[in-house]
């Protein structure tokens, strides 16, 4: 279990930090409308993605795990993907409207994309590799631009970005021993209607998350825009990371133990990242942001807490799909993604501050978490959760004087975490050593 972990963290934790730094890059570089305008084409970009995957990807992934003639399902997804995309160009149209909808030209090159198969066929490492080509390229490509103060940085992120899944997706067709292009079968779009609540459960989703960017510009400044770009981007880098490791045990999470060995190794990620903004405020922003959002704080601190309460359970997510609760799974998630859209707009009316999207993701992410057990968790699941943290909790007290002692300052900060990730894990090397 750990030797996979530490192959998917090493790939997945370079490419994230890579995205991060090159943000951070862009904003001490460049100017506030230039990463509106990146954070703007990332957000259609995966809303596309997302429109794509629906409730097919995920009613796939259960599938391919599950089967051993998984060709033929793949076969059927792929085509049906491929309609889709097809269907979706038409939306290129309404470039009149905002010029940024001309991405849906590429939504055929984006539905041709099989990375879920190696994850659904027992190839996280390899499905963890290839997310990190998509982010070496086009970040680093953002960062040498960004020094040479060009005007067009969206534009030369879309397409390096847009080219690496062309290469890519070449890639996992040879490794999967598939077609290397699927032709499109409308019929085959029928899948989506049979897998129309996971359809939702994936845009809602979005929607706890950077899918706010596509609603916030209506209603906030583009500094704002820029700033909530910067912290949600760290947001669901860390929530994708946790997706990741799920991915990488999803034949075995049927198994209960199996479910709270990934819940716990989510929750020691989550109490890092709270702990390290709770306690290390002024290191932990200037390290992964940059000096000049010191001043928004609390947003950075709610996203955090955000981020802790949506590693708690996240395993009953899994277990929900796996479990076939697929309507009951769709209400709450639904009903999470409305009251987070519904308080970003309506907080935008009492005044127009960066933490209103943050507390509003706070609401979305405690009332999906309390959905999750409510409709598969039992009381001696969340005791066993709530006793962990509070074992790994207490190992905060190391930072904590460490912070005392040598106050906010980013050799302190540093030491004391890994300390602390040293420490949590020499006390629980044995429970995540092997699966049961």
């Amino acid at each position: 279990m750990l030797k996979r972990i530490f192959y998917i963290a090493f790939y997945t934790g370079i490419g994230q930090l890579l995205s991060i730094f090159s943000l951070k890059y862009v904003g001490q570089h460049g100017t506030p409308e230039q990463l509106k305008s990146i954070a703007e084409a990332d957000s259609l970009i995966l809303f596309i993605i997302n429109i794509i995957g629906m409730g097919l990807q995920s009613a796939a992934m259960r599938n391919l795990a599950l089967t051993d003639d998984w060709k033929e399902e793949y076969h059927q997804t792929q085509s049906a993907r491929m309609a889709a995309g097809i269907l979706l160009t038409i939306a290129a149209g309404l470039f009149f409207l905002s010029p940024n909808y001309i991405l849906f030209i590429a939504a055929p090159l984006l539905a041709w994309n099989g990375d879920y198969a190696l994850y659904a066929r027992g190839f996280p490492v390899r499905g963890a590799a290839v997310a990190f080509i998509r982010l070496l390229i086009p970040f680093s490509l953002l960062i040498i631009f960004a020094d040479l103060n060009n005007s067009h940085l969206a534009l030369i992120y879309v397409i390096s970005l847009l080219a690496t899944y062309a290469v890519t997706n070449v890639y996992i067709s040879w490794f999967l021993g598939t077609p290397y292009f699927f032709m499109p079968r409308f019929a085959n779009l029928r899948l989506y209607i049979t897998s129309l609540p996971l359809g939702i459960v994936t845009l809602s989703l979005y929607f706890i998350g950077l899918g706010v960017i596509l609603v916030v510009p209506y209603f906030y400044s583009s500094a704002v825009v820029a700033t909530a770009f910067v912290g949600l981007k760290f947001y669901m880098i860390f929530k994708g990371v946790l997706r990741i490791i799920h991915q990488a045990f999803i034949k075995e999470m049927i198994d209960e133990n199996v479910c709270l060995k990934i819940d716990q190794l989510s929750i020691i990620l989550g109490i890092t990242y709270v702990g390290s903004i709770l306690i290390f405020p002024d290191s932990f922003i200037t390290l992964f942001f940059g000096k000049k959002y010191i001043g928004e704080k609390e947003f950075f601190t709610l996203l955090g807490i955000s981020a802790l309460i949506y590693s708690l359970f996240l395993s009953m997510a899994t277990k929900s799909m796996l479990s076939k609760k697929d309507t009951e799974y769709t209400r709450i998630t639904f009903g999470a993604a409305l009251v987070t859209i519904l308080s970003v707009i309506l907080l935008s009316f009492y005044n127009k501050a960066l933490i209103n999207i943050a507390v509003s993701l706070c609401l979305g992410e405690t009332i999906w978490t309390i959905g999750l057990i409510k409709i598969i968790g039992t009381k001696k699941q969340v005791k066993k959760r709530a006793i962990f943290i509070l074992q790994i909790i207490v190992v905060l007290l190391i930072p904590l004087i460490t912070k005392y002692f040598f106050t906010d300052k980013l050799f302190p900060y540093l030491v004391s975490f890994i300390l602390f990730i040293a420490i949590v894990s020499i006390f629980h090397f044995r429970r995540f050593k092997t699966l049961p």
